[in-house]
């Protein structure tokens, strides 16, 4: 891997908590910080033993990377910075460390190549996701030390891929939630039902990323008579969690076709 050009920081709130700084911070990969102030700019260099303070972004013209790290509602003030400096942007890389890229389109507008570093669930300072082009990409990696991996995915797809992140997290609750119901229903404690329901996730989440689709066959589910079976019985005990149950076995059968 190439040694890293320095990086400039464009900084505002706590960016010593951000795993993304923290990462290129440790590869020694930061030059230039500015902010607000002066002031701020040494408080956060110095909180985060990298960089070194500058008075203003007319500091940044040497660096051929820019780094953006402010809360959210400081982020187009930032941009408004970086579009007034006195230099071009044809052939720098701007990547700001959040969720959004609309905000960095003035900066796209002037030439500048652009992206959006976030981390990734689950996986600490390992693993960073960036959207944006390759190019943001091929600047982003040398920076972040050889420890760290980072998924590339191409602009305006952040939202789909948030989409599947909460597909397998937060609306996986709810089934988990019915499946506790059910087995409350059955009187038995959750120390023993745990483990059973934790096997069970687990087993299909493998036979999932063992064979996608042609995993299904390996679960031996039930037939359909045991399933309505099952539906209606649980209907009758929790109400709430077999509506859920006959809710998601239409929804199954629609994407298992």
């Amino acid at each position: 891997m190439r040694k890293p050009r320095l990086a400039a920081l464009l900084a505002s709130g706590n960016a010593a908590a951000s795993p993304v700084l923290r990462a290129i911070a440790a590869a020694q990969a930061i030059g230039p910080v500015a902010s607000t102030s002066f002031r701020v700019a040494s408080r956060i260099a110095n909180s985060m033993r990298a960089g070194r303070a500058a008075p203003s972004v007319d500091a940044f013209e040497a660096c051929h990377v820019v780094l953006i790290s402010a809360p959210d509602r400081d982020v187009d003030a930032a941009v408004a910075q970086l579009t007034a400096a006195p230099f071009e942007w044809e052939h720098r890389t701007v990547i700001l460390i959040g969720d959004e890229s609309e905000p960095l389109a003035p900066l796209r507008e002037l030439g500048a190549v652009t992206g959006v570093v976030t981390t990734m669930p689950g996986f600490e300072e390992r693993l960073f996701l960036l959207e944006g082009e390759r190019a943001a990409l091929r600047e982003l990696r040398p920076l972040l030390g050889r420890t760290v991996r980072v998924i590339l995915i191409p602009p305006g797809a952040r939202a789909r891929f948030d989409a599947a992140i909460t597909l397998a997290g937060h609306a996986l609750f709810p089934l988990l939630v019915a499946a506790d119901a059910a087995f409350a229903s059955t009187g038995l404690s959750r120390r023993l039902t745990d483990p059973v329901l934790e096997k069970a996730v687990q087993r299909a989440l493998r036979a999932w990323i063992n064979g996608r689709r042609k995993g299904w066959g390996t679960l031996d589910g039930p037939g359909e008579a045991r399933l309505a079976s099952q539906i209606a019985v649980l209907e009758r005990a929790d109400p709430r969690a077999g509506a859920y149950f006959r809710g998601v076995t239409e929804t199954m059968r629609e994407f298992m076709r």
